[in-house]
C-alpha cells in the first residue's frame, strides 16, 4: 500500500519517460518547420537589401552622368561584345573600377586601381555619389563579406559582386555582357529587355545584377533556368 502511494507521488511529481519523449518529438517537429521558414525570411530580407543597394548604384551612376554628360568609367575602358561596358567579377574589370569614381577616391596610390581615378580626374568635382559600408576584408574570402572590400569591390548581402553594365556606345540601350550572350534568344523572357541586336537592349541605360543566393551563374542555361533563376536583377 505504502509503495503504491510512493509510485503515485512520483508520477505526479514529474514527467514520465514517455511524456518527455513526446515533448522532445513535438519540439523537433516545430524546429523542422520553423528553421526553413526563418531561413527563407533571411534570404528574402537579403534580396530586398540587394535591390535597395542596386537602386542606389543606379541613382549614383545617373547622377554622375547628369553632372558630367558621360558614364563613370576610366578612359579607354574596354567594351563587351555589344559595344557597352560591363563591370563585375569575371568580366573586363571588377566593379571597383566603377566604385572608385563614384566614391570619389583618388587612386594615385592604390595598388590595384592606379590610373583609374588618379587625382580624381574622372570626378574632378569630387562628388561622392555613393556611400556604402566597408567590410574591412578582402574580396578573396569565399564567399566575400557584404559591403565594400579592401580592394574596393562592392559585394551584395550574399557576397556576390554587383555586376554593372552601362550604355557606352550611346545608342540609348544597354546590353549586359552575360545576359546578352545567353542561349535561347538571350534576353528574351526578361521584362522590358528584348533580344539584343541593332537598337535593342535595356532602355534603362544601366543594368545591375548579382548571382543571387546560390552564388552561381551559367552562360549555357537560359535566362530564368537553373542557377540563373535566382539571379537578382534591377530590371524586373
Amino acid at each position: 500500500m505504502k509503495q503504491n502511494q510512493i509510485l503515485r507521488q512520483n508520477r505526479t511529481a514529474g514527467f514520465t519517460l514517455v511524456e518527455m519523449l513526446v515533448v522532445i518529438a513535438i519540439i523537433a517537429i516545430l524546429a523542422s518547420i520553423l528553421i526553413p521558414v526563418i531561413a527563407r525570411s533571411k534570404t528574402k530580407a537579403k534580396v530586398a537589401t540587394a535591390r535597395v543597394q542596386m537602386a542606389e548604384i543606379d541613382l549614383a551612376i545617373k547622377s554622375y552622368k547628369s553632372d558630367y554628360e558621360r558614364y563613370p568609367m576610366p578612359m579607354g575602358q574596354a567594351v563587351n561584345l555589344f559595344g557597352d561596358v560591363t563591370f563585375g567579377d569575371g568580366f573586363k574589370a571588377y566593379n571597383n573600377v566603377l566604385m572608385a569614381i563614384l566614391f570619389s577616391e583618388d587612386t594615385s596610390s592604390h595598388p590595384l586601381l592606379k590610373g583609374v581615378n588618379d587625382g580624381n580626374r574622372r570626378n574632378p568635382k569630387k562628388n561622392k555619389y555613393l556611400d556604402a559600408k566597408e567590410s574591412g576584408e578582402s574580396s578573396s574570402v569565399t564567399p566575400a563579406l557584404p559591403g565594400v572590400s579592401r580592394e574596393m569591390r562592392y559585394h551584395d548581402p550574399f557576397g556576390n559582386d554587383y555586376i554593372v553594365s552601362m550604355d557606352k556606345n550611346g545608342d540609348g540601350y544597354c546590353v549586359d555582357a552575360f545576359y546578352g550572350g545567353l542561349p535561347n534568344g538571350s534576353l528574351v523572357g526578361l521584362k522590358s529587355v528584348p533580344k539584343p541586336g541593332v537598337g535593342q537592349g535595356y532602355k534603362g541605360g544601366v543594368m545591375i545584377w548579382t548571382n543571387g543566393p546560390d552564388l552561381e551563374r551559367n552562360n549555357k542555361q537560359g535566362v530564368n533556368d537553373g542557377v540563373n533563376a535566382d539571379n537578382i536583377v534591377n530590371w524586373n
